[in-house]
């Protein structure tokens, strides 16, 4: 939930309502004051390393190096895939999209899709008999491929928008989303067909600066063959992401390196040593990168995708994997967001903008909900986790990239937290 942000991003599943006094004194007050605007990198921009083991071609844009407290921090822009045998199910046999409606009669759906959007012939044609059943629980809905390919965008932005976040589909709450020139680079890929493009193309609409697309499911019907199928998926899941290193040189101070990368509990910098001083006695020097310097979580974790959960499974969201950043084991009570408010209230305080290793990031809306979470590195770099879903890398991501991948959210605004001393 592409980030930047990329095709795939979704958003936090478990929202966290600040409704203690306290956390909401301090986040009117930083919505009155902090703007990505006051983030400011600290150190300058050093474009010309001789001996960069990670740019094969020094024309490369993708690489960048900044230094500050953390070092020489050089990154390359990459792309992650889900694997191809996290596949098997969705590409071999595509489910019908079902739209669920919960505690709802079908006049009310009815009425509830008007309302959104649809015009009174669309909701003849969405209720026509056989793709609509009344359960206990509610209303369920089957839309044709034809009927959900009749939508022009502007009737199915309106629609999905109003939808998100209601529980009525996956990914109606969980769009693919592709900010930026993401969506382009998705339509130029020669491994895909140009049949499938086009009828992807038929099922984007707008989100703000971002563009989204929720009919994952009927997308893989309409594709006719596994193959092509795979290929589609693979594409739509492909996230940018950040790698990322340290240059060591010949006059790297190297307890200057502990002091910042060795803050964070379980980050065993004495077992790292050897290694910095090893390249560092190196005539030419050479990078360390940053998996050296995470905890064992995040380290065992980053740039892979979660299997499809099963039954009994943490929810393996953002909040979940932020505030386990630095745990041996997980704690599974952060998937309660009143348990992770009251850890936030504890064990953090507000801060106007990142520069320790372990300050975390929040963005909040204008309801003091908690859209999301990440862990801050160095930079502009984080930790992150996109949303609750199996779709989701766990990754290095820039800020705004990140920001970029919550374009749904009104009023949205960065928080950022650091931990209390004790």
């Amino acid at each position: 939930m592409s980030r930047p942000a990329k095709p795939g991003a979704s958003h936090a599943g478990n929202v966290f309502r600040f409704t203690l006094t306290g956390l909401i004194v301090f986040s009117l007050a930083l919505f009155a004051g902090a703007s990505l605007v006051g983030y400011k990198l600290a150190g300058g921009h050093r474009p010309d390393l001789t001996q960069d083991t990670f740019a094969v071609n020094p024309r490369d844009k993708t690489r960048s190096v900044h230094v500050g407290a953390w070092g020489e921090l050089i990154t390359r822009d990459i792309g992650l895939e889900r694997p191809a045998e996290f596949l098997t199910d969705e590409v071999t046999t595509p489910q019908p999209e079902t739209w669920t409606f919960n505690g709802l009669k079908p006049d009310a759906v009815k009425a509830l899709l008007a309302k959104d959007g649809l015009t009174a012939a669309q909701v003849a044609a969405v209720f026509t008999p056989g793709i609509v059943r009344e359960e206990k629980s509610g209303t369920v809905l089957v839309p044709s491929v034809d009927f959900l390919l009749s939508l022009d965008a502007e009737t199915r932005g309106k629609l999905y928008l109003a939808l998100a976040g209601t529980g009525v589909n996956l990914y109606l709450d969980y769009p693919y989303i592709f900010p930026g020139g993401s969506l382009e680079s998705i339509y130029a890929d020669p491994q895909l067909h140009p049949d499938d493009v086009a009828v992807l193309k038929r099922l984007v609409y707008a989100n703000d600066g971002a563009r989204q697309m929720s009919d994952y499911s009927a997308l893989l019907e309409k594709i006719p063959t596994v193959a092509r199928r795979v290929a589609m998926a693979r594409a739509l899941s492909r996230q940018s992401a950040v790698f990322a290193g340290l240059v060591i040189k010949s006059d790297t101070d190297i307890d200057k390196l502990a002091a910042y990368w060795g803050s964070v509990p379980n980050v065993r910098f004495t077992d790292i040593r050897p290694l910095m001083e090893a390249l560092k006695a190196l005539p030419e020097g050479g990078n360390l990168s940053l998996f050296y310097l995470l905890p064992k979580f995040a380290r065992d974790r980053l740039y892979t995708f979660p299997l499809p959960p099963q039954p009994g499974e943490p929810v393996m969201d953002c909040h979940w994997t932020t505030f386990n950043f630095s745990n041996d084991t997980p704690d599974n009570r952060f998937n309660d967001p009143a348990y992770a408010v009251e850890y936030i209230r504890k064990t953090y305080y507000q801060i106007a903008a990142p520069s320790l290793y372990g300050d975390i990031l929040l963005l909040m809306n204008d309801k003091n909900e908690v859209k999301h979470s990440a862990v801050y590195l160095a930079d502009d770099l984080v930790f992150t986790k996109n949303g609750n879903n199996y779709r989701q890398p766990w990754m290095l991501m820039r800020i705004p990239d990140l920001l970029a991948t919550y374009p749904a959210i009104p009023a949205m605004k960065p928080i950022y937290m650091r931990r209390k001393t004790d």
